[in-house]
């Protein structure tokens, strides 16, 4: 059977980003004896040039893969789709997973995939191929004679060694934004995550499967493997970043991981860490392997709304010390951060800013908060009554609520100067003594007018904001010894 899956990413314009759960799929029919092809849907659909796609290729299987911001674009390219080729239509992803009843309502969209789709996508193709039904495959909602068969989940992949490489073939691993536009290759250790922020799909996914087996590893051979294998054949790669929520998660596993990797591979990588898993042991077992860049969430500045908000448990003191361990041992630092979060005000925000100016990352990346559905977080903006029909690409655009305590201009306005304010605190907490609180506090008062918009236009103006801006999208990176820093406001 020939597959075409298809990436809706409009967030990027010119070359989009490796995507390792497609990767793993397209590897995974391919050992199976299917054909794969592979169309990345990047800005505003192309339509003639995807029309051609599609009549080139002859698919048997449209696979699409969306996220909640990508969703509205679904709707028309699979209409696109049928108007132009008879495959069969399935939309998986993590917006599917949590939402199918929304995914399968659209007119043009034959199956909805729930959950992880290796298994039961090679069931598709394997009963198709040989003339087979598919309306009982688990793990799918079907359309069949104006009925949806709505099948139960299989358990999850117990085994994560026993899936292939992802594929970096089909998949124009080279032309990615990755390899081609950053030098680094990708990685995924594990599945899953065992914290239960509000924000965040991991809550939501872990009670469909009822949480058992949710959390998986790869064996560190499994992966070294991989490592080599994709640095052989893209010597252009200049360091790795594994994109897991917590590489370090199992202490044993982390400290065999990065033994084996100082052995045998000579690049430096990039890795995420949950701020309470962070302390000495661990800095040094990461910088000893070549470390060059530790990402940690701090999402919020304030207390209050990291434990009621986003049920997020970690301490101030606990983050700083964090950062503290990596600074120690010579690892540079990146800082995640959410503005614009239910019922945050413009003092909450100003805390996350001085939080950073305090633990001083090298990077800082600030996004704003998206109530994606099927999140404990979407509700509670559901229940309050702040969601609008606004609608963004990313979660680095505007805001979609609207709520007393701060303004959508007031939350656009922070996400533009949160790196500056976070710097110029910075400066204040070197200078001595009182002097330093005296000009925390003048800069305190000059934070009112933030919202003015003939502020923020000269502001958009000046040369260290246009430096920030590129077509590329909201991306960071640090390569070795240097720090690539550029954002889509």
């Amino acid at each position: 059977m020939r597959v075409a899956f298809v990436y809706i990413d409009p967030s990027y314009r010119v070359m989009g980003p490796f995507h390792v759960g497609i990767g793993s799929l397209i590897a995974y029919l391919r050992r199976g004896g299917h054909e794969c092809q592979f169309y990345h849907v990047l800005g505003d659909v192309d339509e003639a040039e995807y029309v051609d796609f599609l009549r080139r290729n002859r698919p048997d299987v449209v696979a699409f893969s969306i996220v909640t911001n990508t969703f509205p674009h679904l709707a028309p390219l699979a209409r696109l789709t049928k108007s132009n080729c008879k495959a069969l239509t399935i939309c998986g992803g993590i917006h599917p997973t949590l939402n199918p009843e929304e995914v399968i309502a659209l007119e043009d969209i034959d199956v909805v995939c729930l959950g992880e789709g290796e298994d039961a996508l090679l069931e598709v193709c394997d009963n198709l191929g040989a003339g087979k039904d598919i309306a009982g495959i688990a793990n799918l909602w079907v359309k069949k004679d104006g009925k949806v068969h709505r099948n139960p989940l299989r358990p999850l992949v117990d085994d994560l060694d026993t899936l292939p490489f992802p594929d970096r073939e089909v998949f124009p691993y080279e032309k990615s934004f990755d390899v081609g536009f950053m030098g680094r290759s990708v990685y995924m250790a594990s599945r899953g995550c065992p914290y239960n922020c509000n924000y965040c799909c991991n809550h939501a996914v872990k009670q469909l499967y009822g949480g058992n087996g949710y959390i998986r590893l790869r064996s560190v051979e499994n992966l070294i493997e991989e490592v080599q294998i994709v640095t052989k054949n893209f010597p252009q790669v200049e360091y790795n970043v594994f994109h897991d929520d917590l590489l370090p998660l199992n202490k044993q596993w982390f400290e065999d991981f990065t033994r084996e990797y100082s052995k045998r591979i000579k690049l430096p990588f990039e890795m995420n860490c949950q701020p309470n898993l962070m302390n000495r042991d661990i800095a040094r077992m990461a910088r000893s392997a070549g470390c060059s860049l530790m990402r940690f969430g701090v999402e919020s500045g304030n207390e209050y709304v990291r434990r009621k908000i986003l049920d997020r448990h970690v301490s101030t003191r606990r983050i700083i010390d964090a950062f503290s361990f990596c600074d120690e041992v010579g690892i540079k630092t990146l800082s995640y951060n959410m503005i614009g979060l239910p019922f945050e005000t413009r003092a909450q925000i100003l805390d996350t800013v001085k939080l950073n100016a305090r633990v001083k990352p090298k990077v800082i990346h600030v996004s704003i908060f998206y109530p994606y559905r099927g999140t404990k977080l979407f509700e509670t903006c559901k229940k309050e009554g702040l969601l609008t029909d606004k609608h963004t690409d990313s979660y680095f655009e505007d805001t979609v609520l609207e709520q007393k305590s701060i303004s959508a201009e007031e939350v656009r306005a922070f996400r533009r100067l949160f790196e500056f304010l976070a710097r110029l605190y910075s400066r204040c907490y070197e200078l001595p003594g009182s002097l330093g609180k005296i000009a925390e506090k003048t800069v305190d008062l000059g934070i009112l007018p933030v919202t003015n918009r003939r502020i923020l236009r000269a502001w958009e103006k000046t040369p260290w904001h246009r430096a920030k801006r590129a077509d590329a999208g909201p991306c960071y990176t640090l390569g070795e010894g240097k720090v690539r820093v550029w954002g889509q406001d």
